[in-house]
C-alpha cells in the first residue's frame, strides 16, 4: 500500500475517533442537562448555563477538528514546487482548534473549581450554624427546653462582627 494512501486511512480513522468522542461528550452533556433540577439558585443556574455553552462549544470544535484532520491529510504539502498555502491554512486551523479546546477545558476546570468552592463554603457555614445551635441547646437546663433567659453559661465566644 502506498504511504499516501496509508496516511489518508489513518486520518479517516483518527477523524472518526474524534467524532465518536465528540458525540459521546455531547450525549453525556445532554443527559446531564436532562437530570438537572429546574429550580436551581441563581448562581447555580448561571454556572450550568455557562457550562452548557462551554461543553457544547467543545463538542462542536472537536467536530471541526475532525474535519480538519480528514481534509488536511488529503492535501499535498507541496504544490507546484512550493508550499501549498491551502495545506498550511488547514493545519494552522487544526492547531488553533486544539488551543481553543485547551482553553475551553481550562475555563471549565476553573469554573467547576469556583462552583465547588462556593458549595464547600455553604456546607461549612451550615455545619457551623448547626454546631452553634446544638451547643446553645446543651447550655440551657432541660436540654434546650428552658428558654434563652435561663442560660447556664455562654457556650461559645461571640461570633465575629458581634
Amino acid at each position: 500500500m502506498p504511504p499516501e494512501r496509508r496516511g489518508e486511512e489513518i486520518s479517516l480513522v483518527l477523524s472518526a475517533a474524534v467524532i465518536v468522542i465528540a458525540a459521546l461528550l455531547a450525549y453525556r452533556q445532554w443527559k446531564d442537562r436532562q437530570r438537572r433540577e429546574p429550580d436551581l439558585p441563581e448562581a447555580d443556574a448561571t454556572h450550568f448555563v455557562r457550562q452548557d455553552v462551554r461543553r457544547w462549544l467543545g463538542a462542536f470544535v472537536m467536530i471541526l477538528l475532525a474535519l480538519g484532520l480528514a481534509v488536511g491529510m488529503r492535501l499535498p504539502h507541496i504544490a507546484g514546487g512550493r508550499a501549498n498555502t491551502r495545506f498550511v491554512q488547514v493545519w494552522l486551523g487544526v492547531f488553533l482548534l486544539i488551543f481553543v479546546l485547551l482553553l475551553l477545558a481550562l475555563l471549565d476546570w476553573l469554573a467547576t473549581r469556583v462552583y465547588a468552592r462556593r458549595h464547600r463554603r455553604a456546607i461549612v457555614q451550615e455545619r457551623d450554624e448547626t454546631l452553634r445551635d446544638l451547643l446553645r441547646r446543651r447550655s440551657y437546663p432541660g436540654n434546650g427546653q428552658a428558654g434563652p433567659s435561663n442560660p447556664v453559661q455562654d457556650p461559645l465566644p461571640p461570633e465575629p462582627g458581634d
